[in-house]
């Protein structure tokens, strides 16, 4: 009993005495954790850094594909998939593609051998502002981001460029697992066609627009006239998150600096997301793409599809 006493006494000491000296040299989060981990051995409190590399080393578990949903384009704009409208409006991924004149099997288009480029949609059901069921969100496919998509893919064709066009819809039946579900399309698709080191996801830009108003100021923000035609404007958004970022946004600046000399008007300015990352590590040149947003038409997001394909041409074979 005494010596239990003795050694209390003698610990107390050293806590008195020691532990200001430490608490001085450490700040307030590094004598936490030396609090836990002496406190608790068998419990284990990383930095974020070394968490942050262990994440993106495990690139093909379920967290991995978790990571990559959380942040997403205009989550003011998230759809409301349940809702009568939307079943109203909602066609299956089969019919959806037979919309198109071109040959679609299994939600894909290639165009030519050794495609390369690959062109697919996260949020496939994004809709423009004359589609504004389920929050701009639905399966109609001729109001969507789909149509865009079948139009860049066509006119890449006729300029010669092999292209895989992926029509699935990623963002259902669950919009928040839209980034997962595209990761695993990317990982089923480039091993396939290995010849690709160009993608695209194409999307559209999301506003919160409750007047009339609002809906005018935002048609007029995203639209512009080329040659007498009303189309929608288009900009990149880079993901900050990606190991690979600053070759991501290089190439996002390089290509908006291009299309800014061709058609000043018809390009917005890139725009950086701090937390996301939109699986724009995974291929060599990644880009996500904004057409138009909820403020412009369908018809003019098609407009501005031959314009996004003349620029992505005329750009990439100035560099090869």
């Amino acid at each position: 009993m005494l010596k239990k006493r003795i050694k209390a006494l003698v610990m107390s000491c050293v806590l008195v005495c020691i532990l200001p000296v430490m608490s001085y040299a450490m700040d307030k989060d590094e004598f936490l954790k030396f609090l836990v981990n002496s406190s608790y051995p068998e419990s284990k409190v990383e930095d974020t850094q070394k968490s942050e590399k262990k994440k993106e080393v495990n690139t093909n578990n379920d967290k991995k594909d978790k990571e990559y949903i959380k942040f997403h384009i205009g989550e003011e704009n998230i759809p409301t998939i349940n809702n009568e409208a939307n079943t109203d409006t909602k066609k299956s991924n089969e019919e959806s593609i037979n919309v198109s004149n071109y040959n679609y099997e299994n939600n894909i288009r290639v165009t030519k051998e050794s495609p390369k480029i690959l062109l697919y949609h996260s949020h496939a059901g994004e809709t423009y502002s004359n589609a504004p069921a389920g929050n701009y969100h639905s399966q109609n496919a001729d109001e969507s981001v789909l149509a865009v998509g079948k139009i860049v893919t066509e006119e890449l064709n006729k300029k010669g460029w092999g292209v895989v066009h992926s029509t699935k819809y990623h963002d259902y039946p669950d919009f928040t697992e839209s980034y997962g579900s595209s990761y695993k399309t990317l990982q089923e698709l480039l091993p396939k066609y290995k010849s690709v080191d160009i993608a695209v996801d194409l999307h559209r830009d999301a506003r919160d627009l409750k007047t009339e108003a609002e809906k005018k100021s935002e048609h007029e923000r995203m639209t512009t006239t080329i040659n007498g035609e009303k189309v929608a404007k288009f900009f990149f958004v880079v993901g900050a998150r990606n190991s690979n970022v600053n070759e991501i946004k290089a190439l996002a600046q390089d290509i908006t600096k291009f299309a800014q000399a061709k058609y000043p008007e018809l390009v917005k300015p890139i725009i950086v997301k701090p937390k996301g990352r939109y699986n724009q590590s995974v291929v060599k040149n990644h880009m996500l793409i904004e057409v138009g947003s909820n403020g412009t038409t369908a018809d003019e997001a098609k407009a501005s599809g031959k314009y996004v394909a003349q620029i992505l041409d005329e750009y990439f074979k100035s560099k090869n």
